[in-house]
């Protein structure tokens, strides 16, 4: 007959990696998961409070920081000290109620301000970073001025720190009236027109140091002058200004340089690969 041998064995281990007793009673197994759940709930817990002491500690701290210092970034064209007055009244103010958006939009109502942004740091400094318009030429008109940006807004005229641009004068537009510090936007046909135009000029060697007034009109007679005479030299309305301005460098250096700078009244740049020039009678 066939012999039987047995041999102890260990159990084997429960699910999960777990060494849980296989006889204990299901009201024993609960009993077990309920305290392992407990302890993470514990550790959860501290955590919370741990947590909802610092920010009450992070509140009452802010709440005893005071603006120490208002800092303004950005600036080319515009004196940091004029920008500091918009914000004098922050200086010892506590931090948290200092008002980002109500900063900001003050900073924005320059004229010669594009956007800002407003930041307020835990060191009791607040952050003005400002960008600023980029203005595109003069604009001229009845003795009266202004300025005109590179996005066609008009602006009040200023004078700019030495050295920092140099502005071609146009006319043509339209001005605000005097006294209106708000910002308004140039004739976009015409607006169109003297960008086309200075973006040619300011790729060319010569002519660029010529160039002193652009005159827009309709009817395709646009036209600029240059230092020291009334000559007018027409380009038009209707594109090509990098070939016109060609034309009239080469004009300038074989014809009025030798002819003198005041022998003509007007010289025609519209026409491809001819000049038409009006001497004076």
């Amino acid at each position: 007959m066939p012999r039987f041998i047995l041999h102890d064995t260990e159990p084997l281990p429960a699910p999960g990696g777990g060494e849980e007793d296989p006889e204990m009673n299901p009201g024993q197994q609960a009993s077990s998961f309920l305290q392992r759940w407990g302890v993470v709930l514990v550790v959860f817990m501290a955590l919370g409070g741990m947590l909802t002491g610092l920010g009450l500690y992070g509140q009452k701290w802010k709440k005893n920081v005071w603006v120490r210092q208002v800092v303004i970034s950005g600036t080319d064209l515009l004196e940091v000290r004029e920008l500091e007055a918009y914000a004098a009244d922050l200086l010892d103010m506590p931090l948290e109620r200092i008002d980002t958006g109500m900063i900001r939009r003050r900073y924005e109502n320059h004229p010669y301000i594009a956007g800002a942004s407003v930041t307020k740091e835990l060191n009791g400094i607040v952050r003005v970073v400002i960008s600023e318009r980029s203005p595109l030429a003069r604009l001229v008109a009845d003795g009266a001025q202004a300025i005109i940006d590179t996005a066609g807004v008009v602006i009040p005229s200023r004078a700019f720190p030495p050295g920092t641009i140099r502005l071609v004068d146009a006319s043509g537009f339209s001005l605000p009236r005097e006294g209106r510090k708000e910002v308004s936007y140039a004739d976009h046909e015409l607006f169109g027109v003297l960008r086309g135009f200075l973006a040619a000029l300011d790729s060319t060697e010569y002519a660029r140091l010529l160039v002193r007034k652009i005159v827009l009109e309709s009817e395709n007679k646009t036209y600029f002058t240059v230092s020291g005479t009334s000559a007018r030299f027409v380009v038009g309305n209707e594109g090509n200004y990098k070939e016109k301005l060609k034309k009239f460098e080469i004009f300038w250096q074989k014809v009025v340089s030798r002819k003198g700078i005041d022998s003509y009244t007007s010289v025609d740049l519209r026409f491809r690969d001819r000049v038409f020039a009006r001497e004076h009678q």
